[in-house]
């Protein structure tokens, strides 16, 4: 979701995005290999609960760049709303602690 609302950010809202090009930029974000069947359940999971959109990219209509039938992704209002929450969430600074001496 994070990764949508950045091209959203640099791109304008309702800018869908190829499910390839995400998984692309997720795995390279992470530690481990992400098996491509747990992708697309947790994209599927996010549409489900409202946060994500699916729709085909019919005729390359969406999108010349992806595949035929590679679906395209956007964030519904809801998933946007969320993802600023997280993303400015992420940005705040973090605050410095320091430990009290006992003298």
């Amino acid at each position: 979701m994070l990764m949508i609302h950045y091209i959203e950010l640099n791109q304008g809202l309702h800018t869908p995005v190829h499910t390839s090009y995400l998984r692309k930029q997720v795995s390279q974000s992470l530690c481990k290999e992400l098996a491509s069947n747990n992708f697309l359940v947790g994209l599927r999971t996010l549409a489900d609960n409202g946060y994500l959109v699916y729709q085909a990219n019919e005729d390359k209509l969406l999108n010349a760049s992806a595949r035929e039938n590679e679906n395209m992704w956007q964030l519904t209002s809801k998933g946007r709303m969320y993802a600023k929450e997280l993303h400015s969430a992420r940005m705040r600074p973090k605050r410095a602690y320091t430990k009290k001496s006992n003298k």
